[in-house]
């Protein structure tokens, strides 16, 4: 996150507070006489998301080409963020207004999303990846060679023109006992020893079933999380500062926008330690597959260079962050070297 994004996240959060402080979205609903429950919150999350866009002007004007396209982006993302956020808080107000157990059901919902979007990953990443072409055969037999080495069956090596090309990445995917590894054309173009590298990371993955193990982890995180906020959207005091009866007031809006990443962002933090650990594992299962802690680093160095990872985060971004920085793990690399 940029120093631009992070102003720009700041702004958004204090302008969140004043709406709440100045009991914005009770004046609106009172100088327009709104009172059905499902228009008045399509009205507080227009002119939420229309306090939010005022304050965030001056920060992505900043980033713009020129005023019309800025103006045209802006217009776009207010409405598809009133619409997205309509679609998306109607059905959960619903919940909240007609029974305790609403987080329960949230839950239930959530954990469904994320079991289909488990089984769907193949088919994003798929979508994502733009044109797909055969790699060429020098390609495939050093990438299948490589995968026996590490007792996995590649059936496929493909390049990916597009999406995720821009990362400088390579994954692996495939149900059943045959894997396809997908290029990004980036890397598919580097040094053979290099792209080597990627390969191997990302098999060492596969072969420690680390998306199998961060599941159930996930949809446990997804369950205190909701049962956390059942807890917090009761508290009278919280319900006091907001101006309303109960957290299913549709003034209550700009509070649940604020606390939706406060209560959020213990369940972040765990499973982003959990995700690095298990970068850190596929690095080692690179290293100990190929011993070439020397190419592995040059990897590193290009990910940084041309993919625009990170090679160092402050603390507050690396609580969140799902890889840990390119130069600890460089130094990492440098330390097999020396007890190898």
């Amino acid at each position: 996150m940029s120093t631009t994004t992070t102003g720009a996240a700041i702004a958004t959060s204090c302008a969140l507070v004043v709406c709440v402080t100045a009991r914005v979205p009770h004046r609106i609903l009172e100088g327009a006489g709104i009172e059905g429950w499902i228009v008045a919150l399509v009205v507080v999350v227009a002119a939420v998301n229309g306090v939010r866009a005022v304050v965030r002007a001056p920060f992505t004007f900043s980033r713009s080409s020129s005023p019309g396209a800025w103006a045209a982006n802006e217009i776009k993302v207010f409405v598809v963020s009133v619409t997205a956020g309509s679609a998306l808080t109607i059905p959960l107000y619903a919940l909240l207004r007609s029974t305790p157990n609403w987080w329960l059901l949230a839950w239930l919902l959530f954990s469904a999303v994320t079991l289909v979007g488990q089984f769907a990953m193949p088919m994003l990443l798929r979508a994502q990846a733009g044109p797909i072409e055969p790699a060429d055969a020098a390609l495939t037999a050093r990438v299948v060679a490589l995968g026996a080495r590490a007792g996995v069956d590649i059936g496929a090596v493909q390049v990916a023109h597009g999406g995720r090309d821009k990362h400088c990445n390579a994954y692996v995917i495939g149900l059943g006992p045959t894997r396809r590894v997908v290029f990004g054309a980036a890397v598919a173009a580097w040094p053979a020893d290099v792209a080597d590298q990627v390969v191997a990371h990302e098999i060492g993955h596969w072969r420690l079933g680390h998306a199998a193990r961060r599941l159930p982890l996930t949809v446990g995180a997804q369950l205190a999380t909701f049962a956390f906020a059942a807890w917090m959207l009761a508290w009278t005091p919280l319900l006091h500062w907001a101006g309303v009866p109960s957290i299913g007031d549709p003034r209550s809006y700009p509070t649940l926008l604020l606390l939706t990443a406060a209560m959020a962002l213990p369940a972040r933090c765990l499973l982003a330690a959990l995700d690095r650990g298990q970068e850190r594992a596929a690095d080692k299962f690179a290293l100990s597959l190929l011993d070439e802690p020397h190419h592995f680093a040059a990897m590193l160095d290009r990910a940084a260079d041309e993919g625009e990872a990170p090679r160092a985060l402050p603390w507050f971004r690396r609580i969140t962050a799902s890889h840990p920085p390119i130069d600890e793990r460089i130094r990492s690399c440098m330390r097999y070297v020396s007890t190898a």
